[in-house]
């Protein structure tokens, strides 16, 4: 066998909107269950302290399939298109196929819910385009409302599993294991269309969480520190004092990770029932996360750690092991570290690291990552958490404390001036220069359409 053909295959698997579960296991009374996930953590590296470099799902996913960050790209804010900013021909996949892998598309990762464009495609893929029919086309007829944020809406008969995005992106996969036969190394996307909203699922997953058993953390009591910038510019959507749609809400969010989680558990078995078994790398990630109820607000598109902190896992087979890494890591590291298993040279102008040496125990304590909405930006380093609007105003929060950041320490703090610095360098390396003059059209309302 060749050096080339002995390199591992790589997979990607994309969640869309996933929190950290591992912080949400029993937040709110009733565990969250996501088996598949576990298990796959089990033989695997979690690192816990992930994060995504934009809160919403074109720039975040055009800056971890790059390895550019969005201020290098251009791509700060939804995009129906990015590729009109970056070429296809930028993203690290292309270089896989450069290099002789076999590359091949299956659902939401790079961009949108249908098959990219053909030219796009062809540039980045070795087989053809894949279309899978969307939750939201699920007829009313056979289905049923739960109620909740966006009416908690399920299909009643488990026969309708089929039409579910999910449920077609994993038969995509497993066909695909069972049918490959080159002896070329193989890229593989699997991209999931849940947890997103409207949290659509089959009926079970619904009834699988007793929605009685749901109770805000104790931390929401004395309310939050709030941004009045971010009340400008995302405003709340839900109001958790009510508590009824509040626990309804997170249930149906709750069915649909985990309705997620249970074909995830469909792909890995196909996975490891296959000859790539023991030579394939699987990297698990989201685009970013959700606020559930919090600061009254079932949304992304903030710089708060609920929705810039994402599952990120690892599971090299030649390490079968669990690990757990809480030191600080960005998304765009994704790229740099199949380049690095890829044996391939890194990518230019990637301001991302290669994680294999964390996957072999080495630390990196003291690395600050950014996340960037717009004009706006924060930092996660050590402990805390710096956020500076495009207005200028701040909060600092200390997540070993207060990990829902009910309470802004402010300027006075003793941690701050340092912050503050670290927050200023960070963007800068990452290609942002917070004391630069903002554009003068001002900072676009957020939507949670992408």
């Amino acid at each position: 066998m060749s050096t080339q053909d002995a390199r591992k295959n790589v997979i990607l698997i994309t969640f869309d909107d996933a929190v950290a579960f591992w912080k949400y296991k029993a937040a709110f009374g009733e565990a969250l269950q996501t088996p598949n996930l576990d298990r796959i953590c089990a033989e695997s590296t979690a690192f816990q302290a992930a994060y995504c470099q934009a809160p919403v799902c074109s720039p975040s996913r055009a800056s971890f399939m790059s390895g550019q960050s969005p201020h290098q790209s251009g791509v700060t804010g939804p995009y129906k298109n990015y590729f009109e900013k970056i070429p296809a021909e930028a993203m690290w996949p292309y270089k896989l196929k450069q290099a002789g892998y076999f590359c091949s598309s299956g659902g939401k990762v790079m961009q949108g819910y249908d098959a990219l464009p053909d030219e796009i495609h062809q540039t980045l893929f070795s087989d053809n385009p894949k279309k899978f029919r969307g939750d939201w086309q699920i007829p009313e007829a056979i289905s049923i409302e739960f109620g909740g944020l966006r009416g908690g809406k399920a299909a009643k008969d488990e026969k309708d599993d089929p039409r579910f995005y999910d449920h077609q992106a994993a038969n995509s996969a497993r066909s695909f294991f069972k049918n490959y036969k080159e002896d070329a190394p193989f890229y593989r996307e699997i991209g999931f269309y849940g947890p997103h909203g409207p949290w659509i699922t089959p009926r079970r997953f619904k009834e699988m969480y007793e929605e009685k058993n749901f109770r805000k953390p104790k931390a929401w009591q004395g309310g939050f520190d709030e941004s009045a910038f971010m009340e400008l510019h995302n405003s709340q959507n839900l109001n958790a004092d009510k508590f009824k749609q509040w626990r309804k809400s997170v249930r149906n969010y709750f069915s649909a990770l985990s309705h997620t989680d249970y074909h995830l558990g469909r792909i890995w078995d196909a996975l490891k029932a296959s000859r790539f078994a023991d030579n394939t790398l699987v990297i698990i990630a989201s685009d970013h996360g959700l606020h559930l109820g919090e600061r009254n607000r079932f949304r992304k598109h903030t710089l708060w750690e609920q929705v810039a902190n994402v599952p990120l896992i690892i599971h090299d087979p030649e390490q079968p092991v669990a690990q757990v890494v809480s030191d600080p890591v960005a998304l765009l590291d994704i790229g740099p570290t199949v380049m690095d298993y890829a044996n391939l040279p890194p990518l230019d102008g990637s301001v991302g690291r290669s994680l294999r040496p964390q996957m072999d125990w080495a630390r990196a304590p003291d690395r600050a990552v950014p996340t960037f909405l717009h004009q706006s930006a924060a930092v996660r380093k050590g402990k805390y958490r710096f956020i500076r609007h495009s207005d200028g105003s701040t909060q600092l929060f200390d997540l070993s404390k207060d990990w829902w950041q009910t309470r802004d320490l402010g300027p006075d703090h003793p941690a701050y001036a340092q912050m503050q610095a670290a927050h200023a360098a960070c963007c800068l390396e990452y290609g942002f220069d917070v004391t630069a003059p903002l554009p003068e059209t001002g900072e676009p309302q957020n939507t949670d359409d992408d």
